[in-house]
Formats: structure tokens, sequence, C-alpha cells
């Protein structure tokens, strides 16, 4: 996958999402797998994005590399991978550390279930904390691209972190 960052657009919703895409050069982005640069568009699908009270669908584009014709999601630093809580809720979600924080956080996101909040509690207090506290890596602004730099993944990435590679 690839991490497209910032670019002050607030919010996650199609539109943004395409905006970005819009003003982002394909031929710029560079595969994770050769490294080398020059994308083109291979294809689209939809995922689920839950934000505040509602969960939608957002089009994601796919891209191929032109070297070596993997494909890779274009994301934004908004949006976890393999996961429908946006990057704002999740670190929302850890910082909350004690129960009547977490009920407050259950409520303010109604269309989150009690089990997504535990299991993002969880993967973080499992996979992240301590790696974070041992690269001096603080949850701000910065944590999606400190975790591309350090980690080579999205902060909070789970199925790929399990393996336990960090190279």
């Amino acid at each position: 996958m690839i991490i497209i960052h910032g670019h002050g657009v607030n919010g996650i919703s199609q539109e943004n999402y395409d905006l970005i895409i819009e003003n982002t050069d394909l031929l710029l982005l560079e595969c994770p797998h050769c490294h080398h640069t020059g994308t083109r568009v291979h294809a689209y699908y939809d995922r689920e994005v839950k934000c505040d009270d509602d969960s939608f669908r957002l089009l994601v584009l796919r891209v191929a590399c032109k070297f070596c014709r993997k494909t890779h999601a274009v994301l934004l630093d908004a949006i976890v991978p393999y996961s429908s809580v946006p990057m704002e809720t999740t670190i929302e979600i850890i910082h909350a550390d004690s129960s009547e924080k977490i009920r407050r956080v259950f409520h303010k996101y109604g269309c989150l279930e009690f089990h997504e909040i535990y299991h993002i509690i969880r993967n973080f207090k499992r996979l992240w904390k301590e790696r974070l506290a041992s690269y001096g890596i603080v949850i701000d602004a910065d944590i999606s691209r400190n975790s591309i730099r350090v980690f080579k993944r999205q902060f909070m990435q789970i199925p790929c972190t399990l393996c336990g590679s960090y190279g």
C-alpha cells in the first residue's frame, strides 16, 4: 500500500479522498516493493469507514507499478489499513485510559461496537505500545509519518505487524 500524507484536507470523505487523488501525480508515487517511481491506475475497491454516528463506503484507488507490476492501494494517512476505524478515532480510543473515557468514546461514535474499541486497545498494547516507546515515538499528528519511517508500516497496521518483522 501507498500512504499519502496530509495535504490539509480534514476528515475522510469520498470527496476529500478524490480531491487528494486528483492532485497527486501517480507517476511520482514510489512502489513500496521495488522502489521505482511510476504507477498507473489499476482498479478501485470499496471499504467501510466508520465516522461519528455513521459508516460509509469509500472507493479506494489501486495502482500498479509500471516496473514490477505489483498493485497497491492508495490510502490517506487518516486511514488505518485493514480497519474501518479512521486514524483520528483510533488515536482517541488509545488515549482513553479509563473505563469512563472508553464509554464516552463509545457514545460519541455511535457506529462503533464495544468489541471494536477493545480490539483496538488490545492490539495497541500488544503490538505497538512498547515498540513506539523503544523508539521514542509519541502518538501525535506525526504518528503516521514516523511509523512508516521507522517500521515501514502505517501506525496500527495489524496484519503485517503480526509477523514481527520490522525491516
